[in-house]
């Protein structure tokens, strides 16, 4: 299997991508979304692309604009330049190959924007949510917290696991995300929805993707694993089972 690094052009000055590809040329391509202010190169991405691409997808992770990798200033970082991003990667590999299916995957914020995506591509053959968030705004007190501060600082581990990078994300990231709502561009999606939600996670309910689960137009399948929290990324046996059952979703 062929790994390569790439920058891929953007109005922002380009998105850091790594593209996995099997040894035969895939007909199917796979875009995978990381979470809020997550990094491509996170173990379950990076796991997962590699399964992909052995299972016959062109497989794609990368950092979206702002963050990580890529261009730009985490003032550009929101939803719609997310979206924008996907669009950009898309476009950029149909330019390469002529894929005859579109999957769009990704784990929390990355599922949400594969979603919203999805509703706005009709090229888009298969969407795969893992613990997507139903949200479309914040809870009112973090709203108003976020608001008077003017900017929300998160941390993220470093890809290597030696320290942490510390973002800080400006109120507008939340203006933009109360412009959008995965409930409603659900119900406008006409790809295959598969939702893996997480029995221990309690940033993402479960209750909250079943709810996106039944918002979705037929086919979708939904299902809850036991034992798995939100942020599966650092075991890598919980790693192993959710992307089991990712592959055993897809084939069925």
């Amino acid at each position: 299997m062929d790994v390569r690094e790439i920058m891929i052009p953007s109005s922002k000055g380009g998105i850091s991508a790594s593209i996995h590809s099997s040894e035969k040329q895939s007909d199917r391509l796979a875009i995978l979304c990381p979470g809020y202010l997550d990094s491509k190169d996170y173990g379950h991405l990076v796991k997962l692309a590699e399964e992909l691409a052995e299972h016959g997808y062109t497989a794609v992770r990368f950092d979206p604009t702002g963050t990580w990798a890529s261009a730009g200033d985490i003032a550009d970082y929101n939803v719609t330049r997310y979206l924008e991003d996907i669009e950009d990667v898309v476009g950029f590999m149909f330019k390469e190959h002529g894929y005859k299916t579109i999957l769009l995957g990704g784990h929390s914020l990355g599922g949400s924007v594969s979603i919203l995506h999805a509703a706005r591509d009709p090229r888009t053959s298969q969407v795969l949510g893992i613990m997507p968030s139903a949200e479309r705004v914040s809870h009112d007190q973090q709203r108003k917290e976020w608001e008077e501060s003017g900017v929300r600082i998160s941390q993220r581990e470093l890809v290597d696991g030696k320290g942490t990078r510390t973002f800080e994300v400006p109120f507008s990231y939340m203006e933009d995300r109360e412009n959008y709502s995965v409930l409603e561009d659900v119900k406008k999606t006409r790809a295959s929805i598969d939702l893996v939600a997480g029995e221990l996670d309690d940033v993402v309910l479960p209750e909250e993707v079943q709810e996106i689960y039944e918002a979705a137009n037929e086919p979708k399948k939904f299902v809850v694993l036991a034992g798995i929290d939100h942020d599966y990324r650092h075991n890598d046996m919980e790693i192993k089972t959710v992307n089991d059952k990712l592959l055993e979703l897809l084939a069925a």
